[in-house]
């Protein structure tokens, strides 16, 4: 037997390895546009939400953080990678995953993140669907 062979026979039992690790609860939305909410007096967007599922942000070794400035603001901008099951649906760039729920093991400040989704990076034999993701923060 080829380790490619005994790679694919034992990965059903990697990815579910893999998922066993996913503790976020993630919702990933499409922007809507801004629109005048007279009840809260103010702009606000609103959401195409495309699917809801479970992942983990990955940040070991991916990560790189760069500063800029936006109008008279300077905003950090965290560049990670997101893994979410490798049966989830193709999620598009430019869409966001909002972090609606961390598990005991998760960074708590990731709960209410808000996550760019970039591109995806996908492979052979994988065990997740991995997403480049950024985190602007202001």
């Amino acid at each position: 037997m080829s380790l490619y062979d005994a790679i694919s026979g034992a990965l059903l039992e990697l990815q579910a390895e893999a998922e066993s690790r996913m503790t976020l609860t993630l919702e990933f939305r499409r922007s809507l546009g801004f629109a005048y909410d007279p009840a809260v007096g103010k702009e606000v967007e609103s959401f195409q939400v495309l699917l809801t599922t479970k992942g983990r942000v990955k940040s070991a070794g991916a990560s790189r953080v760069t500063q800029t400035e936006a109008g008279a603001r300077e905003v950090t901008v965290t560049t990670r990678e997101l893994h979410i099951p490798i049966a989830s649906p193709t999620v598009p760039p430019g869409a966001d995953a909002f972090v609606t729920a961390v598990g005991p093991s998760d960074d708590p400040t990731l709960l209410d993140a808000r996550l760019r989704i970039g591109a995806q990076a996908p492979g052979s034999q994988t065990t997740a669907r991995r997403l480049t993701i950024k985190e602007v923060l202001t």
